[in-house]
C-alpha cells in the first residue's frame, strides 16, 4: 500500500528506513531527505528555516520521553545537515558522510518506533535548517560535520539522567558514536586537539 502511494505522489521509496517514518514524513506532506547527491538545491534555500537545534539545549524536568523526543530533533537536524555536507566532499570523505547519515537514520527510525508505540508525542521534522554558519567547500563541510556530531552528542548526554535501564543503554551508546565520529572528522580537518575530555558538555 506504501508503495503505491508513493508511486502516485512520484516519489520514490528510500531504502532501509522503517514504515512509521515514513507515514509520518507523507503526513506532513514532506518529500524523504533525499541522498547525498541530490541535496544541493536545499543549500540555497535559506529564508523560513529553523535553526539546527543548539549544542546543549536540555529540559531540566522533562522525562524520559521528552528527553528522548529532543534526541530525536537533533537526529533529524543532523540528517539534513549530512545531506549538505555530502556534496561537497569527495572519495573517503563523502563516503565517511554516508557512513555517518544512514547512522543518524538508523538513531531516528529507532526513535520514531519507540515514541510512536508509547504514549508520548513524536516531534515533527522540519523541510530544512539554518545553518550556523556558510558551506560553500571542503572545509565548512568538515567543520559542519564536527559542529553536527557535537549539538547531537550534546542532546544524548542531557537524556541520560532522565533514562534508565534500555533508553540510558541507547543514549549512552548514541552519545558515544557522536564523540568517536565527531573525532574522526576533526582528524579530517586537521584540527587539534582531536579529542575533547566530556563529549556533549558545555566549555
Amino acid at each position: 500500500m506504501s508503495e503505491r502511494t508513493e508511486r502516485s505522489e512520484g516519489r520514490e521509496r528510500t531504502p532501509g528506513l522503517h514504515s512509521v517514518s515514513e507515514r509520518t514524513e507523507r503526513s506532513e506532506g514532506r518529500e524523504r531527505t533525499p541522498g547525498l547527491h541530490s541535496v544541493s538545491e536545499r543549500t540555497e534555500r535559506s529564508e523560513g528555516r529553523q535553526a539546527l537545534p543548539g549544542r546543549y539545549a536540555p529540559s531540566p524536568t522533562s522525562g524520559p520521553t521528552q528527553a528522548l523526543a529532543d534526541a530525536l530533533a537533533a537526529e533529524y537536524a543532523a540528517i539534513w545537515a549530512y545531506g549538505v555536507i555530502g556534496v561537497h566532499l569527495t572519495d573517503a570523505a563523502r563516503t565517511a558522510a554516508r557512513a555517518a547519515e544512514a547512522a543518524h537514520r538508523s538513531r531516528r527510525d529507532a526513535l520514531l518506533l519507540q515514541l510512536a508505540e508509547g504514549s508520548g508525542q513524536v516531534p515533527a521534522d522540519r523541510a530544512g535548517y539554518a545553518l550556523p554558519f556558510p558551506v560553500t567547500d571542503r572545509a565548512g563541510a568538515l567543520r559542519l560535520a564536527v559542529e553536527i556530531e557535537e549539538r547531537t552528542a550534546g542532546h544524548w548526554r542531557a537524556a541520560l539522567p532522565h533514562t534508565t535501564g534500555p533508553d540510558r543503554n541507547t543514549a549512552l551508546a548514541a552519545l558515544t558514536d557522536c564523540a568517536l565520529r565527531a573525532t574522526r572528522w576533526r582528524r579530517t580537518a586537521g584540527v587539534t586537539p582531536v579529542t575533547v575530555a566530556f563529549p556533549g558538555r558545555t566549555a
